[in-house]
């Protein structure tokens, strides 16, 4: 057994070519990389060639009620597909929780949109779209709900130029750099500064 320190989210531990990845890990599959998913000590078990990191503390688990950010990472028919990256509170005034180890799988059925009939799915989400929900559902995979205002899009990326849109109003974003208009199912936190800095940090841990 190997003591490699201390580690972060997204620091290297091994190579998928020399190591399997165990518990508090993740695989960077674009290179071929085991990437620690939490702080803590991280080792290498040379016998089994094991790479996995030991947390400082038990990771918490959202659950029934958890309101979350989530990163689009799907639309299909009548369903839209993320990933829970953390929790939040948005009451009294939006503020994170705490961020999770690894993400949690979830979804967004059609119903549990937004409190309307829904001709297409894209006029509110679209991939690579954080979103604030809420879980619907006891165990993972999550079920999430984006019905009450306060659910939504915080932060969305331009589909003709890539800058990050801005809030317009509770149904469209607009890019500052080329005026593109699109429409979105946006949260009414969409212009907290604190929540768009913590997801664009997260976009560079868990997708760098």
């Amino acid at each position: 057994m190997v003591e490699k320190g201390r580690v972060m989210p997204g620091d290297v531990l091994a190579t998928i070519e020399e190591f399997l990845p165990g518990e508090g890990v993740y695989v960077d599959g674009e290179r071929g990389l085991i990437r620690a998913a939490a702080p803590g000590v991280a080792y290498l078990d040379m016998s089994r060639r094991v790479a996995y990191v030991k947390p400082h503390k038990k990771p918490q688990t959202p659950g029934l009620g958890s309101e979350v950010a989530a990163l689009v990472t799907g639309v299909r028919g009548d369903l839209v597909v993320a990933e829970v990256y953390g929790v939040v509170r948005l009451s009294p005034k939006p503020s994170w929780l705490y961020e999770l180890p690894s993400p949690y799988s979830a979804a967004i059925p059609i119903s549990q949109i937004a409190d309307e009939y829904i001709k297409n799915i894209e006029d509110y989400y679209r991939v690579s779209d954080w979103i604030l929900a809420k879980i619907v559902s006891r165990t993972p995979p999550f079920t999430l709900s984006t019905v009450e205002p306060k659910y939504g899009v915080v932060y969305a990326m331009c589909s003709r130029c890539g800058a990050v849109m801005e809030f317009q109003s509770e149904r469209s974003m607009k890019c500052p750099r080329c005026g593109n208009v699109e429409k979105r199912k946006v949260s009414i936190h969409a212009r907290s500064r604190l929540l768009r800095i913590r997801l664009v940090r997260n976009l560079v841990v868990y997708r760098r």
